[in-house]
């Protein structure tokens, strides 16, 4: 004889939208983080031509530019 423990019934899928919630919240962080990247990556770019400001926040041209050729993907 084998004892089985009695469960609340529930739909298959009842825990679904539960584990889908969180994941779906890590991606569109991630695609954000990655958009903003991309929008401060170019702006990089654009300061690479002016020495001046650049030596306002204290950065060399090789430096940003190193940073600007970055994939939006890496941090």
């Amino acid at each position: 004889m084998s004892v089985q423990k009695a469960l609340p019934a529930r739909p298959k899928d009842a825990g679904l939208a539960e584990m889908r919630a969180p994941a779906l919240s890590a991606c569109l962080s991630t695609v954000g983080a990655w958009i903003l990247r991309c929008a401060e990556r170019r702006m990089l770019r654009e300061l690479a031509g002016d020495r001046r400001q650049l030596s306002d926040v204290g950065l060399t041209r090789e430096q940003v530019l190193r940073e600007a050729a970055k994939p939006f993907w890496r941090p």
